[in-house]
């Protein structure tokens, strides 16, 4: 998940603030190695694997995170193995974080895995939208931008939830607001996305990035109803760049190949909802094939 890889602090708050386990102080977080090859030459591979280290440069905890989007009966076997090779590793405590998109996933995600019979039991701690903290708060919203993003979908009808989100989006690099944004937009129902899209544009919210007031038409020379207009069209087609942009980084960092004509349907699309769609299938998909089908 590319929330995950951009801000790796959001990893030990969704442990200490939704899954309600002790995280140490510590100083700063990074992205450790996910590549768990045995010497067997057979790969494990996790999701993601995030390092928190205090101020001496120490690892205090590692933070191993699958993407679980359903009941996988090997993940049992796998995430001991996975566990253990990063504590070898490291040499540091670890945890093991599960990120699940339904109730149900998550329900058989935090059945307790015994590994050692009558002995060691492993617990993973889980996020799901059904503990995913509501963020309702704008100066909350500003300091954890990525997190307000994951709260969005899973507290649509909170409609002061998607108020702050307008926060989240401003205070996030620009690099990331055309994927964040298009990313609550493919979770939305009907209903939220058309509050959440009316809300974009009656400009309530004092944007203070160029990029977002781009993107929602403000600030242009030429008058504000003159520039509001062309300040759309402007940020529409910036935006449409930074999507594709998006979806082949994300390809590119789960390793997905694309196929000539898979790549060129993808810089010729000029359909936002399709992009986004693609975007969201690309973070869990494990072959092109998923992306693109349907």
């Amino acid at each position: 998940m590319l929330f995950l890889q951009w801000a790796p602090d959001v990893v030990p708050t969704i442990l200490r603030e939704i899954c309600g386990m002790d995280v140490p102080e510590y100083h700063h977080a990074e992205l450790g190695c996910t590549d768990l090859t045995t010497i067997s030459l057979k790969t494990h591979k996790a999701d993601k694997v995030t390092v928190l280290y205090d101020e001496e440069g120490a690892k205090k905890l590692a933070v191993i995170t699958e993407i679980q989007l359903r009941q996988d009966d090997d993940k049992p076997y796998t995430w001991p193995l996975y566990v253990a090779q990063v504590r070898e590793r490291l040499r540091c405590p670890v945890r093991l974080l599960v990120v699940c998109p339904t109730a149900q996933t998550a329900g058989w995600a935090r059945s307790p895995i015994e590994v050692e019979a009558g002995g060691m039991v492993l617990r993973p701690a889980v996020m799901s939208p059904d503990n995913v903290p509501v963020i309702d708060d704008v100066e909350r919203a500003r300091a954890l931008p990525e997190l307000a993003v994951l709260a969005a979908p899973a507290h649509q009808d909170n409609r002061k939830v998607l108020d702050c989100l307008q926060a989240a989006l401003d205070a996030s690099p620009e690099d990331r607001r055309a994927f964040y944004y298009d990313y609550v937009v493919a979770k939305l129902d009907a209903e939220a996305r058309r509050y959440w899209e009316d809300l974009m544009k009656t400009m309530e919210y004092e944007w203070q990035s160029d990029f977002a007031k781009k993107y929602v038409g403000i600030g242009l020379e030429k008058g504000r109803e003159e520039g509001r207009e062309e300040g759309r069209e402007e940020g529409r087609a910036e935006a449409l760049a930074k999507m594709v942009t998006a979806l082949e980084d994300v390809l590119e960092s789960r390793r997905i190949e694309l196929a000539g004509e898979q790549r060129q349907a993808v810089r010729a699309c000029d359909d936002p909802d399709q992009l986004a769609q693609w975007i969201v299938r690309a973070a869990t998909a494990a072959d092109a094939s998923e992306v693109f089908s349907g």
